[in-house]
């Protein structure tokens, strides 16, 4: 009979320690889903977007920027896709040429526009507007041609806006884009009034009205722009001629005052 009952006794306290445990863990279940529930909470309420600043535009307003990125206030800070962003914003905007974007406390926009662009005619006797970097920037009238920078000598092929171009001439757009990578920083890419690319082995830039600058080949090119930015620091505001480079890499070159 004592032993029946010892083991009733045994019985009962392990399903006491049984309901223990699982109301221990079922209150750590709950305590662990109130916890997600306060983070959830908290990041919706306190992580939204509330600013959204944009930087570096002059080309474009700030609210065609915001637009195209299709970030909006209210979004969440954390899952704002800045990847995503930023190409929805090249993709709306050619002329936008770098975009980066910083989340501090709201969202900083910050972009590089392409402020400088070259009218190339295309083998379809259109006229397009392209960026240093060799971006469609948007198609003009052929009658406009000369009164923007130009490129001679060059063709393009259906260019689209916002996408690189392309030529049934690729040595020579490749040549061209060369020279404008060159000259992109160096404070002289917003002189250059033409380029003429007729011959990739002998191409010569207009520089406003005053210079003819004799590039010759992209053979040391590098060392010519450089060579180019030395001789025009020499030279007063108030000469012009030609300047020839095509011997610049054996160092020499020469300078002829228009008559």
């Amino acid at each position: 009979m004592r032993t029946k009952q010892s083991k009733a006794n045994r019985e009962a306290r392990a399903a006491g320690k049984a309901r223990q445990v699982r109301s221990s863990a079922l209150g750590k279940l709950l305590i662990m889903l109130a916890v997600v529930a306060a983070i959830v909470f908290g990041v919706a309420i306190f992580f939204k977007v509330s600013t959204i600043e944009v930087q570096g535009n002059t080309v474009y307003s700030s609210e065609q920027i915001v637009e195209a990125s299709q970030i909006q206030p209210g979004d969440n800070l954390l899952t704002v896709n800045k990847a995503l962003a930023v190409g929805n914003i090249k993709a709306a905007l050619p002329y936008v040429e770098d975009v980066s974007i910083a989340l501090p406390d709201g969202i900083i926009i910050q972009v590089r526009e392409s402020t400088i662009s070259f009218a190339v005619m295309t083998d379809t006797n259109t006229c397009w507007l392209i960026g240093p970097s060799g971006k469609a920037l948007e198609r003009i009238e052929p009658a406009a041609f000369n009164e923007y920078p130009h490129i001679n000598g060059l063709l393009l092929s259906n260019p689209t806006m916002g996408q690189s171009v392309a030529s049934p001439t690729p040595t020579a757009l490749a040549a061209a884009l060369d020279v404008l990578s060159e000259l992109d920083g160096t404070g002289l890419l917003e002189h250059i009034r033409a380029l003429d690319m007729e011959k990739e082995y002998d191409i010569t830039l207009w520089y406003d009205d005053r210079y003819e600058i004799k590039l010759g080949g992209t053979d040391e090119l590098a060392y010519k722009i450089r060579y180019l930015c030395s001789i025009l620091d020499q030279l007063s505001e108030y000469q012009a001629g030609t300047i020839d480079l095509t011997q610049a890499a054996q160092k020499k070159a020469t300078f002829q005052p228009a008559a």
